[in-house]
């Protein structure tokens, strides 16, 4: 009979290099992390994939927080709540602390012999209290200065259902993120909108003036946004 302990949920920390993707029938379920010398593979939630995918490069060191459990054959199983590339200037990538969690040191190092030398799980919100972490760099103050400009550039992301699940939801925080980055908020806004008539090929953008569409938009098609809306700032500014 297994240990009731082992089957339990444990809340992990882990810094590490990232090493790419683990492709599952071309989904990236899993992203690769190297900790002390020893390759692991850990979860990534649907919700946070399309920004994982975006905005971390092979190489770069990040710290992952999560929940893990030992599976039926006794391998660890690794699940993602928090993805953090170790720069100052990055935000994380991060989904909503759930309001029951509770934050056990001592109880990383159960999850396996491959978290033994991680470091504890370290966080200023107490215990059972709730936590909502703000999307990918939409900081505050990037907010309260667009808040006070009128952009003349407008970018229209879909917001159906069907391109939201398709990549939508990270996408308008992967522009907001550029936005801000590139502290472009005095002229550009971005726009939540109905269809735009081209699902097929979602997630769509179109920018505004002059109604440039651009499909099935991907991290490496993101320079290309930016570079149109650079024009546009340069045409309008």
């Amino acid at each position: 009979m297994a240990d009731s302990n082992n089957c339990s949920p444990k809340e992990f920390c882990l810094e590490g290099q990232f090493l790419g993707f683990a492709n599952d029938d071309g989904k990236l379920k899993y992203l690769r992390l190297s900790v002390l010398s020893e390759e692991m593979q850990i979860k990534i939630p649907k919700a946070m994939r399309f920004n994982v995918a975006l905005l971390l490069q092979p190489g770069a060191s990040i710290r992952v927080t999560g929940t893990g459990k030992y599976g039926r054959t006794g391998q660890a199983k690794l699940k993602a709540t928090q993805i953090v590339p170790l720069s100052e200037s990055d935000a994380p990538i991060a989904l909503e602390i759930p309001s029951n969690s509770v934050l056990l040191a001592t109880d990383s190092a159960k999850i396996g012999a491959t978290l033994s030398g991680c470091e504890t799980f370290r966080s200023n919100i107490a215990d059972g209290v709730s936590a909502e972490i703000l999307p990918v760099n939409t900081d505050r103050a990037c907010m309260k200065q667009r808040s006070k400009s009128k952009p003349k550039i407008k970018v229209l992301v879909c917001q159906k259902s069907g391109c939201l699940k398709r990549g939508g939801k990270g996408l308008c925080e992967a522009l907001d993120r550029t936005i801000c980055d590139r502290q472009w908020e005095k002229y550009v806004t971005i726009e939540r909108t109905g269809c735009l008539k081209h699902c097929s090929s979602a997630p769509n953008v179109v920018i505004m003036p002059g109604k440039q569409r651009h499909a099935k938009v991907r991290s490496k098609t993101l320079p290309q946004i930016a570079e149109a809306i650079d024009n546009l700032i340069g045409k309008t500014g």
